[in-house]
Formats: C-alpha cells, sequence, structure tokens
C-alpha cells in the first residue's frame, strides 16, 4: 500500500475523499435530527438493570412499569429534547434483544440518554464507514473504487438512513463483520482463526439473526476436511457463546435471564408484523403466520444448500491446491459465505426491518470486487457479478428513481427490498457453484492462515 499523500496525487480520489468527507458531515447531521426509538428502548432495558430496579425485563408487567417511569423520568428533564420524544413515542417497551445486548449497550451508556444517543450514532456511522473501506481493500479495490463505493452509501442508501434514524445495532454488526473477515485474512497459528470465531460467538449471542455464520463457518473448515482449523473454530465460538451468557446473566442477576428472552422472543417472532408497520420480510409476503419452528428449517436448509454448492464447487481441488499461498481462493470463500448468514436471516424470518438491509453490504462488495481471471468477462459472470449486485445496491437508494417509477411508498419499499435480497441470495449461490477461481488481490497479500 502505497503513502497516503500518493493518493492525493491522483484527482479522481482527490474528489471522492472530499465528497466522502461532506458526506459523512451531511449524515451525520441527519442522524442528528431522530431520537433514535430503537436505541431508546435497549438504552431503558441497560439503565433499568444498571440501577437495580428488580424489574424482570422480558415481563410484560415490567414493561409495562419501565415504559411508564421512564416516560415520567424524562418529562422531568429540561434539557433533553431526544428523550422526551423518544419517551413519548414509545407506548409499550418491546425488549426483543438478548441480555447481551443489553450488557453491551450499558457497558457504553452513562445514564444520561442525549449523549449516549450521540454516542452510539457515531460508533454505527464510524463502523459503517470503516467496514466498507476494510472489506473493499481486502477484496483488492483500489482507493478511488472504494470512495467510490462508499459514496452512495453514506448519502442515499436507504438502510443506513434507517438505521440512523432509529439508532438500531446493524451498523455495529457490520463493522464486527468486516473485523472478522480481517482477522481470517491473516497468517496465524491458529490465534486470529480463534479470535474471529470468538468474535462469530459474541456476534451470534449479540444479535442471533447472524446465528447462519456459525453453521457456515464451521461447515466450510470441515468440507475443506481442515479439521485442525474446524476445532479451533468450533472452540471459539463456544468460547464466545459461553462468555456472552455468563457475563451478561451475572449483570442482569438472574440466571434464568436466557431463558426468558427466549420465551418472550418465541412469542414475538410468531407471525411478525406487516409491512405497513415497517417490516418488509420476505416470509410475511407469502404467508400471513410462519411459527419460528418453520422460520428455523428455513434457515438451516438455506445453510445446507449453500454448503452443498461450496462443496460442489470446489470438487477436485485438493487441500494442498487451496491453501496455495498464491491464492485468495479460502478468504474470496470465507467472505462469500459469510455475506450469504446475513443473506439468509432476510429470507427466513418473519421480522426484517428496512435497517436489517444494511447487512447486504458485503455481498455487494465482495460481487462486485475487481475481476481477477484471464480473458474478457463473460456474460453470465458479466450479470451476476455486475448486474445484479449493482441493481440490488441501486434499487435500495433514495434516489429519483423511486419518483421516476411512481411507485406508492410502502409497495414500492417491499419490491425493492425483496428484489436486492432475492438477486444477491442468486448471485451467492452461483458463486458458490462455480466454485472461487485463482483469484489474486490487486493490492498486497495479507498474511494467510495456518493450514
Amino acid at each position: 500500500m502505497g503513502r497516503p499523500g500518493q493518493f492525493f496525487k491522483d484527482p479522481l480520489f482527490l474528489i471522492l475523499a472530499t465528497l466522502v468527507a461532506l458526506s459523512l458531515l451531511g449524515t451525520w447531521l441527519y442522524a442528528e435530527k431522530y431520537p433514535g426509538i430503537d436505541y431508546y428502548v435497549t438504552w431503558v432495558a441497560a439503565d433499568a438493570v444498571k440501577n437495580d430496579t428488580r424489574h424482570n425485563i422480558y415481563e410484560e408487567s415490567s414493561r409495562y412499569s419501565l415504559t411508564v417511569e421512564y416516560h415520567n423520568k424524562a418529562d422531568a428533564l429540561d434539557d433533553a429534547p431526544m428523550q422526551k420524544i423518544a419517551a413519548g413515542h414509545i407506548r409499550e417497551l418491546q425488549m426483543t434483544a438478548t441480555p447481551f445486548l443489553y450488557w453491551v449497550t450499558g457497558v457504553l451508556a452513562t445514564g444520561d440518554y442525549e449523549n449516549d444517543l450521540t454516542l452510539w450514532q457515531l460508533l454505527s456511522l464510524f463502523l459503517v464507514t470503516i467496514s466498507i473501506l476494510v472489506l473493499c481493500r481486502l477484496l483488492g479495490y483500489s482507493p478511488a473504487t472504494s470512495l467510490a463505493i462508499l459514496l452512495p452509501i453514506l448519502v442515499w442508501f436507504a438502510p443506513l438512513l434507517s438505521n440512523l434514524r432509529v439508532a438500531n445495532v446493524n451498523g455495529i454488526q457490520l463493522g464486527l463483520i468486516s473485523l472478522i473477515l480481517w482477522l481470517l485474512s491473516r497468517r496465524s497459528d491458529g490465534r486470529y482463526l480463534f479470535i474471529a470465531s470468538l468474535l462469530t460467538g459474541l456476534l451470534v449471542m449479540f444479535k442471533p439473526n447472524l446465528a447462519p455464520m456459525a453453521l457456515l463457518f464451521g461447515g466450510a473448515w470441515a468440507i475443506r476436511r481442515q479439521y485442525g482449523k474446524l476445532a479451533v473454530s468450533l472452540s471459539g465460538m463456544a468460547t464466545g457463546g459461553v462468555t456472552a451468557v455468563l457475563v451478561s446473566s451475572i449483570w442482569i442477576g438472574s440466571a434464568t435471564a436466557w431463558l426468558d428472552w427466549f420465551n418472550y422472543i418465541r412469542q414475538f417472532a410468531d407471525g411478525g408484523p406487516g409491512a405497513r408497520a415497517g417490516n418488509y420480510a420476505i416470509i410475511t409476503q407469502l404467508s400471513s403466520g410462519t411459527s419460528p419452528l418453520v422460520q428455523l428449517i428455513a434457515a438451516v436448509l438455506l445453510c445446507l444448500l449453500c454448503l452443498v454448492l461450496f462443496w460442489w464447487g470446489r470438487k477436485g481441488i485438493s487441500v494442498a491446491d487451496a491453501d496455495n499461498a498464491g491464492t485468495d481462493r479460502e478468504f474470496i470463500e470465507n467472505a462469500s459465505l459469510i455475506a450469504m448468514a446475513c443473506i439468509i436471516p432476510m429470507l427466513t424470518s418473519t421480522i426484517v426491518w428496512l435497517h436489517y438491509y444494511l447487512l447486504i453490504i458485503p455481498m455487494i462488495i465482495i460481487a462486485l470486487r475487481p475481476w481477477q481471471e484471464p480473458g474478457p468477462m463473460k456474460t453470465i459472470p458479466f450479470l451476476m457479478l455486475r448486474v445484479l449486485p449493482t441493481v440490488a445496491l441501486v434499487i435500495l437508494l433514495e434516489t429519483a428513481l423511486r419518483d421516476v417509477i411512481g411507485g406508492e411508498g410502502r409497495t414500492y419499499r417491499v419490491v425493492t427490498t425483496t428484489t436486492s435480497v432475492i438477486s444477491l441470495f442468486l448471485v451467492g449461490l452461483w458463486q458458490l457453484g462455480r466454485g472461487i477461481r485463482d483469484e489474486r488481490r490487486t493490492a498486497p497479500r495479507t498474511p494467510r492462515l495456518m493450514s
């Protein structure tokens, strides 16, 4: 990688860097206008536990009591405009997050909602920005192209704008995913793989919509017959999961905290709110009521489909060839499987808010990576690696395209989110079934994992 000053000799990079800086400022000013109603719910739960209110946050009576109590607290404050708006907007606190997510929120929170919301939004925006740049770097994008990918996401990407309005956790998830992929790009004697796996376990317990990561992550090592890495990966994920359960249970002060959460979320997830409430789950467009068991089975089947195609794409590849120091096959495979793990919940869950689609970004970046194979790009690769990911990104941008199409807001959003996620899922399946070819990143190699 060249010196930072060398990049600014390129006028394109200089212009794009300036536009990104201005866009970050504009996006931050946009976020400041909103009270972060999702964060408010999480913040109340964490604050109640920290203040030892003795409420079971997953019981209906406690949630009602906390709703009233914190509404009155907000009314009594003189200089807390965002807290007042959020408290006034929330009629019932639906505390659906895991105990571990509440613990993380509590660690970062100070008890001052205005300051805590600012810190949360800054962290989310920072992690989204850094994660996109890191993913682009790992996948061989030039600095200018990386900024070109980042710019429309900061300015127009509807899931990011939605995440900033409600202050949800999807930006934090995206940041952790990029960190995991960076760790997987490094050479080690198992330490980086263990840390990446530990973070995967923590990430799943933070918000279990990314549970497919664990299955696809472990399944990939088994298919490659790299059983040493499989053992390291499983031990890391188990360590992360157990740590999250123990730390959060001790913090809440209840040995049944996770069981209480599971019983509540099982009822909440049964059917899910409709699209009119902002839920754009594909499965709810097909069926008015889908039980949690059916959602789980669907997710497992899609994971198995990914692994079968992954196995098919690797037929004839020896372990020695897969670990060839001159290729980046293993990293691209891991990145593709993790990106698919982000998409599968959008196809199988009954609750998929607009900001959840922020997690399609890894697949878009993976699909659009620089073409490294010899010869021109043929029709099918061009369709899968250029047309579909571009369409998936563009139709989720808040641009004049929406006005040109003339679609009614809710219907337009249902159509665009469904089209985007299905397109990217097909792209991912095609890549896995085709097999990752002998690609080489244009950026200098980062050391690889151990065999």
